[in-house]
């Protein structure tokens, strides 16, 4: 049983939501480890100016947990415990789903760290599902290796995304567009994909689509251009 034979579908981003998730960062999977406190900082300011319109989930690994309780005394903002390798939620977190009736689901997809470039990424892989979980929603197992930063859909059936990640030798070898395709549709209900050929020149992600476009309304792209 797919998605669409249970009519949901993936919203577009600019639909009505009630509520932001964010992971905290990790420091040992960071570049500059020695920046962690001023990246924790960032992502408090982040947090706390989101919470002033909307609840925020955190995903803390269990070792922050005591240290985000007392940061954050705010009935807007909640701590979920769950161990992660790195703090990259829109690309490991789960795509959540609508249908006509207002029931919530959503997909967990296959992640191995863009292709496996930043090893350990077990934990980030198991996020989505605990997630869904915790929030006691129908959770969807795709067998595609996929980010969240590597399609847009414009709500109406439409997705947008590039050939250079999503038929990239480290993610999906054994599929062909065709089938890639067929999956798509099978769990975000869309009817049409849209293949640009590559995304940014040395993007670590092989071409992530919300670099350089993304839907604004059906049938509207905001696309990234150079002087």
């Amino acid at each position: 049983m797919y998605p669409t034979n249970l009519n949901y579908k993936m919203p577009a981003e600019w639909v009505k939501h009630s509520r932001t998730f964010i992971s905290w960062p990790v420091q040992s999977s960071m570049c500059y480890p020695e920046d962690y406190g001023t990246v924790c900082l960032g992502y408090t300011e982040i947090i706390l100016a989101i919470a002033e319109f909307e609840p925020v989930t955190v995903v803390v690994n269990p070792a922050d947990s005591e240290k985000l309780t007392h940061l954050f005394q705010n009935d807007q903002i909640e701590g979920l415990v769950i161990d992660h390798n790195d703090a990259w939620l829109r690309d490991n977190g789960p795509t959540f789903l609508i249908n006509d009736i207002g029931g919530l689901a959503g997909v967990n997809w296959q992640f191995n760290a863009w292709g496996g470039k930043y090893a350990p990424w077990d934990l980030d892989d198991q996020v989505a599902p605990q997630i869904l979980k915790a929030v006691q929603l129908k959770c969807f197992n795709a067998p595609l290796v996929m980010e969240g930063g590597s399609f847009h859909v414009d709500g109406e059936g439409t997705l947008l995304t590039t050939e250079q990640c999503l038929l990239n030798s480290n993610r999906n070898p054994e599929r062909t567009r065709e089938q890639i395709e067929a999956e798509l549709e099978r769990f975000l209900n869309v009817q049409k994909v849209v293949w640009l050929k590559k995304g940014l020149d040395g993007d670590e992600t092989d071409g992530h689509i919300d670099n350089i476009a993304c839907f604004v309304a059906p049938g509207k792209i905001l696309i990234q251009v150079c002087d």
